[in-house]
């Protein structure tokens, strides 16, 4: 489809076509552009659609592309929202509630959306609502990756191994709380540079009491899913910076194995060992 728009630019059939012919016709009435703020859940999300829209724009009209390099502000964001893959058992909770949409989702209360503070014509009052509007939403993005990705990989992998089918479930053993409190206080906490007033300690907290809510049913088994996508940021980007330090990742290193090597075991006993949970 891309290639459609390259073709016939001003009858755009994606996203980056939209916004580029979008822009054009802005550049050309003599208008300020607009900002791109992305919402989706990808790392860098600005700057990969910056990159995207002005690269489509180089093959339309070399000075469009410059225009828009350096007028269009693209701000990154950062949301956080646990919501599971739907089943036919949430179809029917909801069938319940007399709700019949095929697009709904069942998800958890909690909410966070952290946006880079770079509106060069304005912007509404998102404070007002909760949003986080900050400097820059690189930190925020590394420690929810870090800190709750990772510890859902974590809980994934062991878990599973254990016959634990939820997060919900796995959250509530003993042994794998305790460890995942340890991966985020002693791995991932320590490689991360937050802004001033973040406490990572009560951030930690919060997310083992989010794991622990009963009314979502996050299977492991979809957290695990893409591993190779997925453990890069959420592991290895850390592993590597402690490695570099002569720091070890132990928690880390034996939530690596399960996909591997370790067989089917009866108890987390078998998969935790004591000084693992200290």
């Amino acid at each position: 489809m891309i290639i459609g728009d390259m073709v016939s630019p001003q009858q755009p059939r994606t996203a980056p076509g939209l916004l580029v012919e979008a822009l054009a016709q802005r550049r050309e009435a003599g208008l300020a552009p607009f900002t791109v703020l992305s919402c989706d859940n990808m790392p860098d999300n600005g700057k990969r659609t910056r990159q995207a829209v002005v690269q489509l724009a180089e093959h339309r009209d070399a000075a469009l592309a410059s225009w828009i390099a350096r007028e269009v502000a693209f701000p990154c964001s950062m949301v956080d929202r646990i919501v599971p893959a739907m089943t036919d058992a949430d179809f029917e909770r909801l069938a319940a509630l007399g709700v019949s949409d095929q697009n709904a989702v069942v998800c958890e209360a909690f909410t966070q959306w952290v946006v880079e503070d770079n509106f060069p014509q304005g912007r509404p009052g998102w404070e007002a609502e909760g949003v986080e509007m900050v400097a820059d939403v690189a930190p925020f993005e590394t420690m929810k990756l870090r800190m709750l990705n990772g510890s859902h990989s974590l809980l994934a992998y062991l878990g599973a191994l254990a016959g634990i089918e939820t997060v919900y479930d796995g959250i509530n053993h003993v042994d794998l709380r305790a460890l995942l409190r340890r991966y985020m206080l002693e791995e991932a906490a320590p490689t991360l540079e937050m802004p001033k007033g973040i406490d990572l300690d009560a951030y930690a907290d919060s997310l083992l009491a989010r794991f622990a809510n009963d009314s979502l049913r996050h299977r492991l088994q979809q957290i695990a899913m893409d591993g190779s996508q997925k453990l890069p940021q959420r592991w290895l980007s850390g592993a590597l910076e402690r490695s570099a330090a002569g720091q070890t990742s132990p928690c880390v290193a034996l939530g690596w194995r399960p996909g591997f090597a370790i067989p089917r075991v009866k108890t987390c006993k078998e998969i935790v060992t004591p000084w693992m949970i200290r």
